[in-house]
């Protein structure tokens, strides 16, 4: 019985430190997604995800700090995928945090889409790629796809 329990627990522990992990894949037959997190010093956090899905792809960066830290409204943070820089974000107020986005789409739906088309030169997106939120005056927050 002792060992039963051990076992049953030693499942459990190994299943909840792959579901909790800082980044994850899912693939079914006709789409991939890859994601990662981070969570950083001054109350930080970002969160990177590429999905392709038939001919269409997406990739979208996020970062959020709370006020009062080193970051603060109207600041611009760079974004870089394998350490080339792709664009930047504004911080803004959503509620009480500063947060910032930057979304890339292969299909821009409409003219209230977030979104903007892929540049050409943006480099090859999978499995181990490098996604970094920052700026040098106040450091950078990456996590790994």
């Amino acid at each position: 019985m002792k060992n039963g329990i051990q076992d049953a627990l030693t499942v459990v522990g190994i299943v909840s430190l792959i579901a909790f992990s800082g980044s994850s894949i899912a693939k079914d037959e006709d789409r991939k997604r890859i994601e990662c997190e981070k969570r950083g010093a001054y109350d930080t956090s970002m969160d990177a995800r590429f999905e392709a899905r038939d001919d269409r792809k997406k990739f979208d960066v996020s970062f959020e700090a709370a006020p009062g830290g080193k970051f603060y409204y109207g600041q611009v943070l760079n974004v870089y995928v394998d350490y080339e820089r792709v664009g930047s974000m504004t911080l803004r107020y959503e509620g009480y945090d500063l947060e910032g986005d930057l979304e890339f789409d292969s299909h821009v739906d409409s003219q209230y889409d977030d979104s903007v088309p892929f540049p050409k030169n943006f480099p090859s997106v999978g499995y181990g790629t490098h996604v970094t939120i920052g700026s040098y005056e106040d450091g950078y927050l990456s996590c790994t796809l």
